[in-house]
């Protein structure tokens, strides 16, 4: 059994009633390690908040999306006619300026047929010359001949007038000898003669005027060719017409030549060829797939959940798995208006009536501005996006 040793008051050593005893080294140590784990969880409490601050106010307030993608307007060149592909002047990575040559489509046939049409188009032109020269000389005929009518008629008309003063004279004989007749102071052979003067002159002015009746239907006659001129006139109007039609046809085997050479329509890259010299192609066969690697954006879906977040010209911002150190800066400048799974070629109906609800998501596009041709259609990028809230 412990002894318990009591000291007196007034001996050496002995302690006073307001003092305790001193604390052991061993007991102070045990002390302070106990304390030493809860200093120690709570500095790494701190410093995993301090090192996490950064990433949960990220979240908190920025949108992730880590499965988007670089998209440019990637252009197919298709064949729009049918032939055997003569020439491929260029391979995937090849780069173009705008109007080079892509691709050429054997262009004989369309070149024959361009010639025939061309023959064919100089042989109505020629008629349509023959029916013109035709036309004109009868317009100068008929000029001639409606001169010379109008001439024949004026001079019978005087012939007529003439005939008509001679015939007065004539009458007026005939009745002055008439009535010396009759009071028996001329012959009966100068009454015989007036009146076959009168008989005679009556003649004349009937023949007078009917040369200017005759006159007068030659010019009708010469009229009546006149009509000629309008009837050549139709049948070039109908030549025209068959001209039109060849012409339209030569237009369309010149736009038939054109299309048997394909060439590119802007600065860009040659990013596949499907074809090789020697094929045979048809309308709708594609050539080969060309961009423009200066105009890029990014595509990302984002979820149904967070899309209420995203504003148009929000700001983002990107960075390329294929070059970590890269960051790039955008904005959002395009939401979609239906979810992705109303594109799917294979619809997903609930005929068992049994729902699952699943997340969709809905494509959004990002402006952003190439770097250095560092960034190719198809590359995965992540995206960062403030959001709205």
């Amino acid at each position: 059994m412990d002894k318990v040793v009591e000291l007196k008051a007034n001996e050496p050593g002995a302690i006073s009633g307001s003092d305790t005893l001193p604390e052991r080294p061993e007991a102070r140590a045990r002390r302070r390690r106990g304390k030493l784990p809860f200093l120690l969880v709570l500095i790494a409490v701190m410093a995993l908040g301090i090192v996490a601050w950064p990433s949960l106010a990220e979240r908190w307030s920025h949108i992730a999306i880590d499965d988007a993608r670089v998209a440019a307007n990637l252009v197919t060149v298709g064949s729009e006619v049918s032939g055997r592909v003569t020439a491929v002047p260029v391979i995937a990575g090849d780069r173009v300026s705008k109007g080079q040559l892509l691709a050429t489509i054997d262009s004989e046939q369309t070149l024959l047929e361009l010639t025939a049409l061309d023959a064919q188009i100089r042989g109505v032109e020629s008629e349509q010359d023959q029916l013109r020269a035709q036309q004109e000389m009868i317009r100068t005929e008929v000029d001639a001949k409606l001169a010379a009518g109008r001439t024949q008629v004026t001079a019978a008309e005087a012939a007529h007038r003439a005939s008509e003063a001679t015939l007065a004279n004539a009458r007026h004989r005939h009745e002055r000898a008439t009535r010396l007749a009759e009071s028996n102071v001329t012959s009966e052979q100068a009454l015989e003669e007036a009146q076959a003067a009168l008989t005679l002159a009556q003649e004349e002015e009937r023949a007078a005027a009917a040369g200017i009746d005759t006159a007068r239907a030659n010019i009708r006659v010469t009229q009546s060719e006149a009509a000629q001129i309008a009837m050549i006139e139709r049948q070039i109007a109908t030549l025209e017409a068959q001209k039109s039609s060849l012409l339209a046809q030569r237009g369309q085997k010149r736009i038939d030549l054109q299309r048997r050479e394909m060439h590119a329509q802007f600065d860009g890259v040659i990013d596949g060829t499907f074809i090789d010299a020697g094929e045979y192609v048809s309308p709708g066969t594609r050539l080969l797939i060309y961009h423009d690697p200066s105009v890029v954006w990014v595509d990302a879906n984002v979820k149904e959940t967070d899309f209420g977040r995203v504003t148009l010209g929000a700001p983002a911002t990107i960075t390329v798995d294929a070059y970590p150190a890269l960051e790039l800066h955008g904005k959002v400048t395009r939401l979609g208006e239906a979810a992705t799974s109303q594109f799917a070629l294979l619809p997903s109906p609930n005929p068992s009536g049994n729902f699952t609800k699943i997340t969709q998501r809905l494509p959004i596009r990002i402006a952003i501005e190439q770097k250095d041709e560092l960034l190719r259609p198809g590359m995965m990028v992540e995206a960062s996006i403030d959001a709205d809230d």
